[in-house]
């Protein structure tokens, strides 16, 4: 049997369906470790292994889906990991598959910044996870299911680390094209993970596969790499009180044969699916032929939601400077403060002004830069949708940065030196990253044009011996002043348009042609239209006078036509504008618009100062800071944010929150109301509630949280006292343990409202239980708990 790396993009393979499914099917009892079978029931594992090859599947996925140390924990296994997923691996191989795709899933924590795990100590635990994995030969890692960005990349880095196995990455999609976690879309999904190095890219679950048709035309136009899709069968519905999924096996043989056309080289099913299913796809799929595709050309830079390429009829991209404290004490003062608060400030000024990246430089005499720059990232990932261009000399801060950044970063930058080179171009192959590639050595920068495009080319073979390519290259043929060369700029310009010729993205520091110069917005602008003109694919600029309208005296002084400047001098103003004031924002407005970009170091001092100022205490929460969140909530809503923005809003909310009950009396409680939330007994997932419990604690609601796979009885004793018990659950076998607690809570407590939700949970189900109200998602909770509390109060 030929191993699977030689067939994969050459043949469609046929993937098996649902293990879990299957596994219910079969018998598996409610609260059930399904990875603990591998040991205890290995025979009904092997059943489901078996009945998909019967039907054709050629490639079988482990039963260690949720084998990772967190997830076992949840049952009481969270010591036997490499125990049940080696025995995971071995089933399958007993079954007789023709190729083992060894099943990693999400590990249940969230990451920075959407949540407090880190990078260290989640790729740790998919370490332990893989290395166990990786010990039993499989022929593939299989990484799916994945709603967040972050977490997928720091798996699948994992899992580079240890092996070079193909890795499939695959992540899940909603209604709205995008991962309910990190509002990643195809296009920046693939984009991010095969620069990190992932062997095939694609989608499983979430959607059935007519909703999932469109999302995979858009991701296999973003990459050349081989596509893995794996729809549910069909969209589910809940039908007295159980989950079904309305799709056919010929619906999905159907779709599977246009999946493979669009360029699916692995096609299998999710949720709902059965081997039936399995047997049409391989009817309808397998003998498609595949198509050629060709990678878009350019460099691709990635934010979680956002793709930026650089190239060859690409517009121009503006790289924002504000971020970096050379030349701006205010901001190296605040990083020294360890703050991050004008840091935050300048990136939604620069996004606004029209910036499509950002250049973040936390470099400044008595700066940690090794602990601040990954901090800085990773608010700043957050935050805005621009990706980010790290620009730091230090290669440790430089790899902690990459590793807080879950996007695909430009690091700024590698020069020629043999130290340069050394340091920085391991780190952006291991990272996924592309690199600026700086026209100077350990001579210095060369005077010539010719020179510096040697250099460059020089820096260009070298990175293609690490294994980066053209297209992980921007090259930087470096912007003199022309206050004392004339020629500086002339000299700069003819390296660019030789550097794009040869096929490579090009970028420049446009302002330092003006440093020392009078009228520096109008030179800076001619700069960057002569330098467009030349082949200019990225500036790095001030976003806000990149279109500053300039003077045939500009392009004299560019052009080499002013020497010493004269000129340019004598034609400039003495006097300068006085500032405008326009647009300084009251003092509730800067509170509320720290609250929007999720600012944890202002708002404190901004309720302090707001407070000081005459401003009632208790009206700050009831004036300013609900009016501003729920404002995020509408707008999350309406889709204009996503979650990622509102959870970072949450954490400044709650972090004004507590400065506010600070200038309160002694004793006076600023409590919107109490809440106890919990997962119902049976289900262990927990990332939907954390989210709705820090949003309700941002918005002072006085939460306990149960936890997860919570009792009845513990349920009951809890809510004695409450306003509102929220109930979730994302299970449908532990359907019957919710509708048991809501009937226990309100035969104890009528006066307690009780609400539910969770992704199996549907509004007329929660009328058919007797629920007070449903929730769908955390902004929708927080409005339910409000509104249930306000019926109550008199």
């Amino acid at each position: 049997m030929p191993d699977i790396l030689s067939r994969l993009g050459r043949e469609v393979l046929i993937v098996d369906g649902a293990m879990g499914t299957m596994l219910q099917r079969a018998g598996m009892p409610a609260g059930q470790c399904p990875e603990e079978l591998n040991v205890t029931n290995p025979e009904m594992v092997l059943e489901v292994h078996h009945a998909y090859i019967t039907v054709g599947a050629e490639c079988i996925s482990t039963n260690t889906f949720g084998g990772t140390r967190p997830k076992l924990a949840e049952y009481g296994l969270g010591d036997r990991v490499e125990e049940l997923n080696r025995a995971g691996v071995r089933l399958a191989r007993q079954a007789g598959a023709q190729h083992i795709l060894a099943d990693v899933g999400p590990c249940g924590l969230v990451m920075e910044p959407l949540g407090p795990a880190t990078y260290d100590e989640v790729f740790a635990i998919f370490v332990e996870q893989i290395s166990a994995l990786v010990a039993e030969n499989p022929d593939a890692i299989a990484l799916e299911t994945f709603t967040d960005l972050a977490e997928i990349r720091c798996a699948l880095l994992a899992a580079r680390s240890l092996t070079d196995i193909p890795v499939i990455a695959s992540m899940t999609f909603g209604l709205s094209g995008r991962s309910e976690l990190s509002a990643t879309d195809p296009e920046t999904a693939a984009v991010v993970l095969g620069a990190c190095g992932a062997t095939v890219v694609g989608m499983n679950c979430g959607l059935g596969p007519e909703q999932m048709v469109a999302l995979v035309e858009r991701m296999a136009a973003a990459t050349d790499l081989p596509l893995v899709v794996q729809p549910n069968a069909g969209l589910p519905k809940l039908v007295d009180g159980h989950t079904v999924f309305p799709g056919t096996a010929a619906e999905m043989g159907a779709h599977a044969a246009k999946f493979a056309a669009l360029g699916a080289a692995l096609v299998g099913s999710c949720c709902g699916s059965s081997p039936s299913f399995t047997g049409a796809i391989l009817d309808e799929a397998k003998h498609v032929e595949l198509p050629v595709r060709s990678r878009p050309r350019g460099v691709a830079l990635a934010s979680v939601r956002r793709t930026v390429r650089l190239g060859v009829g690409m517009p121009l991209a503006l790289i924002g400077e504000g971020i970096n404290p050379t030349g701006r004490k205010a901001l190296a003062a605040s990083l020294r403060a360890g703050s991050l608060e004008i840091v935050r400030q300048l990136a939604v000024e620069q996004e606004h002004a029209g910036a499509h990246l950002l250049d973040v430089n936390v470099g400044a005499a008595g700066v940690d830069a090794v602990a601040l720059l990954p901090r800085a990232v990773t608010a700043l990932a957050g935050l805005t949708e621009l990706p980010l261009v790290i620009d730091t000399t230090d290669p440790v801060a430089l790899e902690a940065a990459l590793k807080a950044y879950p996007g695909r970063a430009l690091v700024n930058s590698v020069n020629g030196g043999a130290d340069s080179l050394a340091a920085v171009l391991p780190l952006a192959k291991r990272y996924g990253a592309a690199v600026v590639a700086l026209a100077l050595d350990d001579e210095g920068i060369p005077a010539t044009a010719a020179a510096r495009v040697a250099v460059v080319e020089r820096i260009r073979a070298a990175a293609h011996a690490a294994g980066l390519g053209d297209d992980d290259i921007v090259a930087d043929c470096l912007v003199l002043t022309a206050a004392t060369d004339s020629t500086a700029a002339r000299t700069t310009l003819e390296a660019v348009s030789a550097l794009h010729a040869s096929g490579l993205a090009t970028v420049l520091g446009v302002s330092n042609v003006s440093h020392g110069l009078p009228g520096r917005p109008e030179l800076n602008a001619a700069m960057l239209a002569t330098a467009r003109a030349s082949g200019l694919d990225a500036a790095i600029v001030n976003p806000a006078a990149a279109a500053a309208p300039y003077s045939n005296a500009a392009e004299d002084l560019l052009a080499g036509r002013d020497p010493g400047a004269v000129l340019w001098i004598a034609a400039q103003r003495a006097d300068e504008a006085a500032p405008s004031v326009a647009g300084v924002l009251t003092p509730e407005e800067a509170l509320a618009a720290a609250i929007d970009r999720g600012d944890v170091d202002a708002a404190p001092r901004l309720v302090d100062e707001l407070i000081d100022g005459g401003f009632d205490p208790r009206a700050v929460i009831s004036a300013v800071l609900t009016p501003a969140i729920q404002r995020l909530g509408d707008a999350f809503g309406t889709g204009e944010v996503f979650l990622p923005q509102l959870m970072v809003a949450a954490d400044a909310m709650k972090a004004a929150v507590e400065r506010v009950k600070m200038h309160l009396p002694e004793g006076e409680s600023t409590s919107a109301g109490d809440v106890v939330f919990a997962t119902v007994k049976g289900d262990v997932h927990s990332i939907g509630k954390d989210i709705c419990v820090s949003m309700l604690e941002s918005q002072g609601f006085a939460v306990s949280d149960l936890g997860v796979d919570v009792a009845k009885d513990r349920l009951l004793a809890a809510s004695d006292g409450a306003d509102v018990v929220c109930l979730s659950a994302l299970m449908t076998t532990t359907l019957p343990a919710m509708e048991s607690a809501v009937a226990g809570i309100k035969a104890l407590a009528p006066n307690v409202a009780v609400l539910v939700g969770g992704a199996v949970v549907t509004s007329q189900y929660a009328h058919d239980i007797g629920a007070d109200g449903y929730a769908a998602d955390a902004p929708g909770c927080v409005d339910a708990v409000r509104r249930a509390i306000e019926r109550k109060r008199p």
